[in-house]
Parts: C-alpha cells; sequence; structure tokens
C-alpha cells in the first residue's frame, strides 16, 4: 500500500526551546540535538557505538552500515543468521559481517535496496544521503514508481515534503554522518501513514503522545527495570545503561509490555543548567561550574572536542555543562564578525546574523554582552561548543582564532570544538583548505593555513609523525571529512595541513593527493638525451603496467626499482615525472584460509587490509583479470599478495 508520509510533531522537540538539553552516553558529542538523537537509536538499537564510549558523530555511514540499521529498525534481527548463507550480491559473501542485513533488506520481503547497476553492493563505500532516504522511504511503502523514475531527486522529494529532511540540507550524492543519519531516523519516528497510524506503530511500537509526559523516578541497572513517576514499573526490552535520564520527563516507546526506548521531551535533572555558559575568567579556574552543574562532581572535562583535564581550562574558554554524560564542554573558539541582524531585539537578542547571513542561537546568559552592541557594529563572538553564541567583547578585547574547513564545492564550515557549523556563501578559491576566517563589513576574509608534517600519519599507532593524534581529531580528505578508521598509513607528503591543540596533541588534519598513484608491475627501459658539449648521456625510464592496456607513459626515472617488480609509482599532477617510486613486499603463497571476505587478510602473524580497487594479474595468462579480485580467487592456485604500509594493493595468481 502506498503510504503519504507526514511529519507528526515529533516529541523530542517539546520544550526545547525552553532547555535544550544532551541525553546521549557518548562522551565525543558536543551537540546537543545530536546527542538526543543518538540516545534515542541507542535505546532502539539501531545504532551503536564503538566499543570505547564515543559514538563518532562526524564519520560517515557505509551503505553496510545503514542497511544494518534500517533492518534493525524494521525489526527483523531475527532473520539475519537465516540471510547471512546466501550470496544476493558478489561483494557480499557469507564471511562479510553485514550479508544478513544486505540480503534480507535485498530481499523481495524487505524491498529496501537494489544494489548497483553492475550487480554489486559495494558495503564498505559511504552511503550517499540520497541512498540513505531511498532506503527509508521504501521502508515506509514508497517504490520507484511514486517517484516518476527520477533517481534520488524524486525520492527526495517526497520525504522532504513530508518534512522527513528537516534540519538535514544535503544533496543526494552526499556522503552522510552518523550524526545526520540519526537526525533523519529519528525524523522517520514519527511518519505516519495515510490511516495516521506512526512508523513505530507499523513496526510494532507503542507511542502514545496524545497524554501527558512521565517522569523516570528510577532505573535499576541490574534487572532493567524502570519506576515511572505515574507509579508503575516497567520492564526494558534491552537493558541498557540509562541511569542519566532519571528525573527527565518524555513518551515511552513499547513493544510486548516491555519498554524499547524513551522519548525526552524535558532535561531536569537536579539543579543542572543546560541552557547557559560560563566564561573562564583564570587558567586553570573552576569559578562558577558548580552553578553549572548542580553541584555534580567527577564530572569528565573535554576542551575543544578533545578529553583534557580542569587545568587545561584557560582564560577565556566558554564553558557548558552536558548532564547526561556527566562532562562539561569548553571551547576556545572566538570570532571577529560584523553585526548584520538579530530577533527579536538588540536588547534581548535570541539568534544573531554574521559571517555574511549565517545564523547563530544565543545562550541566554549572553544576552547582556550582546546588548552592548547594535547592528552594524564590529564584535568578537565566543562560542560554545555546539556554536552557540556565549558572549560577546569589543574588537581587540581578546584574540581571535576562528578556523574553518572549505570542501571541495567551496563550502565553508566553522570548526567550533569537534562540530562544523556551515556558513553561509561560497569559497571555491579556498576549496579543500583549512583556513582562518574573520569578518570586516561585510566580507567574511579566509587565510589559508599550511604547514609541513614531520612524519606520516599512522592510524594504527594514532601517531603523526612524532605527534599523538587527539581523541576525536578531525580528518578531511581532498576535500570531504572523512573517518580516521577509514585510512591507515598516509605519507607526510600528502599532509597539507595538522593542527596540534594545547596539549600538544593532532586534532585536525587535512589530506590531499600529491599527485597520481600507480600500483603494477614495472618496466625498466632507457633513453638517452643530449649531453653537449660531452656525450650523450643514457638514463633509465620506468613504465607501470596496472590493468589491460593500461599504463604510464616511459618516463625517466632516478629511482631503484627491479624490472617486473611490483610498484607504487606516483606522478606529479602533470603526469611528466615520477615523485616517488616504491617496491612493494611481497606475501608469499597466501593460502585461501588467510582471508577473512574480500577485504582482510591474516599472514605471518599480521592483519592486513586489502584494497577495494587493488589489481590483480594472472601470471599463467600474462594478463590482468578484468573481474578483478573475485575472478582473481575464483581462479584459484597460488597467489602472492604485494603490500605497502599494511594495505594489500597487488595481487598475482598462478596455478
Amino acid at each position: 500500500m502506498k503510504k503519504r508520509v507526514f511529519a507528526a510533531l515529533l516529541c523530542l522537540a517539546l520544550l526545547a526551546s525552553l532547555v535544550p538539553a544532551a541525553f546521549a552516553v557518548f562522551a565525543d558529542v558536543p551537540d546537543q540535538e545530536t546527542a538526543r538523537n543518538a540516545e534515542v537509536l541507542r535505546m532502539l538499537g539501531i545504532m551503536e557505538g564503538d566499543g570505547e564510549g564515543r559514538f563518532r558523530p562526524n564519520s560517515n555511514l557505509t551503505r553496510a552500515e545503514f542497511c544494518k540499521m534500517a533492518v534493525v529498525l524494521s525489526g527483523k534481527r531475527s532473520v539475519v543468521t537465516r540471510y547471512a548463507s546466501r550470496t544476493v550480491f558478489p561483494d557480499v559473501r557469507a564471511p562479510h559481517w553485514a550479508a544478513g542485513y544486505v540480503n534480507y533488506a535485498a530481499s523481495e520481503e524487505a524491498g529496501m535496496i537494489h544494489g548497483l547497476p553492475d550487480g554489486t553492493f559495494q558495503p564498505d563505500r559511504a552511503i550517499s544521503y540520497g541512498e540513505a532516504v531511498t532506503i527509508l522511504m521504501r521502508r515506509l511503502g514508497y517504490t520507484d514508481k511514486d517517484t516518476g523514475g527520477i533517481w534520488p531527486d524524486g525520492y527526495l522529494a517526497l520525504a522532504g515534503e513530508a518534512g522527513m529532511l528537516k534540519g538535514l540540507n544535503l544533496t543526494g550524492g552526499a556522503a552522510i554522518t552518523r550524526a545526520q543519519a540519526a537526525k533523519l531516523f529519528v525524523n522517520a519516528l514519527t511518519a505516519t501513514d495515510d490511516e495516521g497510524k506512526t512508523l513505530l506503530t507499523l513496526l510494532g511500537y507503542t507511542c502514545d503522545m496524545s497524554g501527558d509526559p512521565v517522569t523516570i523516578w528510577s532505573v535499576d541497572l541490574s534487572t532493567g527495570k524502570v519506576r515511572l513517576s505515574d507509579g508503575t514499573t516497567c520492564e526494558m526490552e534491552n537493558p541498557l545503561e540509562l541511569a542519566a535520564l532519571k528525573g527527565v520527563k518524555g513518551y515511552l516507546v513499547t513493544r510486548a509490555k516491555k519498554v524499547a526506548a524513551f522519548l525526552p521531551v524535558l532535561s531536569v535533572a537536579g539543579g543542572a543548567v543546560s541552557d547557559a555558559a560560563i566564561i573562564v575568567s583564570a587558567d586553570g579556574s573552576t569559578v562558577g561550574v558548580d552553578a553549572l552543574t548542580g553541584g555534580a562532581d567527577h564530572y569528565a572535562v573535554y576542551r575543544n572536542g578533545a578529553r583534557a583535564s580542569v587545568d587545561a581550562l584557560k582564560k577565556g574558554d566558554v564553558v557548558t555543562y552536558n548532564a547526561a554524560i556527566n562532562a562539561i564542554q569548553a571551547c576556545d573558539t572566538r570570532v571577529l564578525t560584523y553585526y548584520e541582524n538579530c530577533e527579536p531585539s538588540p536588547a534581548t537578542p535570541t539568534k544573531i546574523k554574521v559571517l555574511c547571513g549565517t545564523e547563530f542561537d544565543v545562550l541566554p546568559t549572553a544576552q547582556a554582552s550582546l546588548a552592548a552592541f547594535k547592528p552594524g557594529k564590529t564584535m568578537i563572538l565566543l562560542l560554545a561548543a555546539d556554536g552557540r553564541v556565549a558572549g560577546a567583547v569589543e574588537n581587540g578585547g581578546a584574540s581571535v582564532n576562528a578556523f574553518g574547513y572549505v570542501n571541495g564545492a567551496g563550502k565553508l564550515s566553522l570548526i567550533c570544538g569537534g562540530t562544523l557549523i556551515p556558513l553561509e556563501g561560497t569559497y571555491a578559491d579556498y576549496a579543500k583548505q583549512a583556513v582562518r576566517i574573520t569578518q570586516s563589513g561585510k566580507t567574511v576574509n579566509l587565510y589559508k593555513q599550511t604547514n609541513t608534517a614531520a612524519g606520516a600519519l599512522n592510524v594504527k599507532e594514532k601517531t603523526l609523525g612524532d605527534r599523538k593524534l587527539a581523541d576525536g581529531v578531525l580528518v578531511f580528505e581532498n576535500g570531504e571529512q572523512v573517518a580516521m578508521e577509514t585510512l591507515t598509513v598516509i605519507d607526510k607528503s600528502r599532509i597539507a595541513y595538522a593542527r596540534t591543540n594545547a596539549a600538544g596533541e593532532v586534532d585536525l588534519i587535512v589530506i590531499v593527493d600529491s599527485g597520481n598513484t600507480y600500483y603494477g608491475i614495472a618496466k625498466k627501459g632507457s633513453g638517452t638525451k643530449s649531453g653537449y658539449p660531452f656525450e650523450d648521456i643514457t638514463y633509465t625510464t620506468l613504465q607501470v603496467n596496472y590493468g589491460t592496456n593500461q599504463s604510464t607513459s616511459a618516463l625517466e626515472c632516478a629511482y631503484a626499482f627491479r624490472d617486473g617488480d611490483y610498484v607504487e609509482a606516483v606522478l606529479n599532477a602533470d603526469g611528466t615525472r615520477y615523485t616517488s617510486v616504491t617496491t612493494l613486499s611481497k606475501l608469499a603463497a597466501v593460502p585461501a584460509s588467510a582471508w577473512i571476505g574480500d577485504t582482510v587478510v591474516n599472514y605471518g602473524g599480521q592483519t592486513y587490509t586489502v584494497s577495494a580497487d587493488a589489481v590483480c594479474y594472472n601470471r599463467d595468462a600474462g594478463a590482468w583479470f578484468d573481474g578483478g579480485l573475485a575472478a582473481a580467487k575464483a581462479y584459484g592456485g597460488t597467489m602472492d599478495l604485494y603490500v605497502k604500509d599494511g594495505v594489500v594493493r597487488a595481487v598475482e595468481v598462478r596455478a
């Protein structure tokens, strides 16, 4: 049955303007709305942390991960084992961790995914916004016929009209982060069909939001039972660590007489104040923190998104309190701006516009300092970790340090702690660059940031050269934000910029292409050039063959290599010279039992990642496999792998 989706009044938004609050137990979520969304999905079992207490809100989701979320949302986790042994897509075979989820989602019963035109699924590729919306809309009963045959615009238009995309502003092909996915799912939870049934109801849940909310009085973590303000006791479907929700009002989501989730509407966690901030008066000072926390002690401290200590607090830092995780969050972002507009009035602004039309929410405790300014004036804004305005001072009254990143499309984001705040305007001249940000008059001024990396980025060791990586380090590669987990070792030549925080740890990295990299078989040759007035000079040339009828030009090469070696060769951007040539290490006669799916190999006591675009060569035929790794593995025989920095880049097979 075709379903018409519309946005019901989302209970999570009730009273948000009075007391914005964060409810997640994840330590790396400074943004209150994301924290709230993450908590709801965590309780429903749809989205989890990484096992180390982190939600990784800025990391991209893979197609397999989102597929799992959609299946869990459907309440079909029990069918996963049955579908895990099937093969629907050639690149999602039984050993893959998500095989059961992907295969069920592709089944006629579910009808959520169709795969790619080439018959593959590409489970480890970042899922796009259009793909994510399509999966959820299909779960709501829509089919491709309902979209007019235009993808993904048809699904996006329907979802947008329904209000499912509220608060999300992405193009169909953009990668979606875990934070954005959490918002998309929560938006969908209160969607209804033509009969007025909510998605929760269609999935077998019950959530009556027509009456008054209840309050959680206590949570018994040993039994999972929750005692409510109306005197009733409910047993949770999945006992979870919900002690942080004690005293919070909201609505119960139930299934089979057990509490599956709790949708909060108002935080009243003791005497804590969630809509206020203090400005640190001296290095290491905690004056005013007790007022924020309501007297809570043993709180964690995060400064600019990284775990820190009270001693790390600096004069001028903005400090807010997250009651859900009992943590204070400090941010030192200060930006020089031109005051463009406000609402409702300059005396009591709740929102202001600066930086060429970008709107910022104003904390109530910041209104007094902002009242000293009127639109048309220059001022320095002090921002909280979630981007809200915590105060304003005269130009010259504080140092400015606003920092941002311009993506490949020229869109600028202000980096506030670990939060990215999109700014209005397009800055194509600074694409893929880290920048300092100021505003003079109605013009935003950007200043490119560069430095020389002290060494390579080693994700496994969590180091950049001799420096440690901060928790929650932000990484941008070729114009897009990427998850650190998707990288291995990045040569220092590709590190365009690395920022170090006050603790001496790297908290932001910008990676660029140093040229074009090729993996393949080296062919050694020679050439001559005039040595006038002396004898002609003979030089060595290198040509890299990396596929059927695919090879680099035979160019002069001063690097050491042998004819027939498998090599990594990097050409400059113009393709006129080699900037580096490295012989790949060989793993000889790797048995089939060493493979874990198509992405990992255990060999010689070490684990290696297999590149999705590893080149594969048939030594018997003297030709490359057109079918890639799947064809090479199907051929059988003896398999040699060629590795650089723990990643398999080439495969050679012989009978």
